[in-house]
């Protein structure tokens, strides 16, 4: 009687990159997510080069990409996945449920960074004619991946309104609280992108980083806790 071959770590997360980005390209999503990636564009192209705080005007249309396209890529696919089961193959195996969900998080971060840092290159060259700074570029594009690993916590505890839930915490409350002159600001992973972005009076880059890498950490640690407890 032959037994089960249960299947290595290494070969869970090469298989749920390998079938994660498969699904993505063949579906209408990632095209939709080009389209908003590109949303700061559009404002450039209606402000030209006339308006004298354009990259710190454009700053605020790229937040709300970068609010909106990380959720869409990770929450939907992990809440989909832990919520149906539908990779039925690697769910049927005695395998660590966590990494099929940093699997996924592997595969899809590095879309939404990408999505998201292409978006803010091409707009701000279009509107000024010049690139952006290199501290906007890497705090974008950290930003994104915070929200990256954020949703996907989020997305363990809820999957189904995983995607949903990510958007409104960052819009309802990550976003305000940021907008608050006082410490609690320090929660805001928004806050933290615009501080390390150089479109605040805050010099203390440091510290964002720290926060934003420990808000995102956190987010996940809970999630993958919430996520062994139901599979326990």
């Amino acid at each position: 009687m032959s037994q089960r071959t249960v299947p290595s770590t290494f070969d869970v997360l090469a298989t749920m990159i390998r079938v994660t980005l498969l699904r993505l390209f063949r579906g209408r999503a990632v095209w939709v997510c080009v389209g908003i990636s590109f949303l700061p564009l559009i404002v450039a192209g209606a402000l030209g080069s006339r308006h004298n705080i354009v990259e710190e005007f454009l700053s605020a249309v790229e937040m709300l990409v970068v609010v909106v396209l990380p959720p869409v890529f990770v929450a939907s696919s992990i809440g989909e996945e832990i919520e149906d089961r539908t990779t039925t193959y690697l769910w049927s195996r005695p395998i660590p449920r966590w990494a099929v969900v940093v699997g996924k998080l592997v595969a899809l971060a590095p879309i939404a960074i990408v999505h998201v840092l292409v978006g803010w290159f091409v707009s701000v060259q279009a509107a000024i004619g010049r690139p952006p700074s290199a501290e906007s570029l890497i705090a974008f594009g950290g930003g994104a991946l915070a929200i990256s690993v954020m949703s996907a916590g989020i997305a363990t505890l809820v999957p189904k309104q995983g995607m949903a839930l990510a958007m409104l915490y960052l819009v309802l409350i990550d976003v305000p609280i940021g907008l608050v002159p006082a410490s609690l600001q320090a929660i805001s992973i928004t806050r933290q992108i615009l501080v390390l972005a150089g479109f605040t009076s805050d010099p203390n880059k440091l510290a964002a980083a720290i926060s934003m890498t420990l808000l995102a950490g956190i987010w996940f640690a809970v999630g993958l806790l919430r996520l062994r407890r139901r599979e326990s």
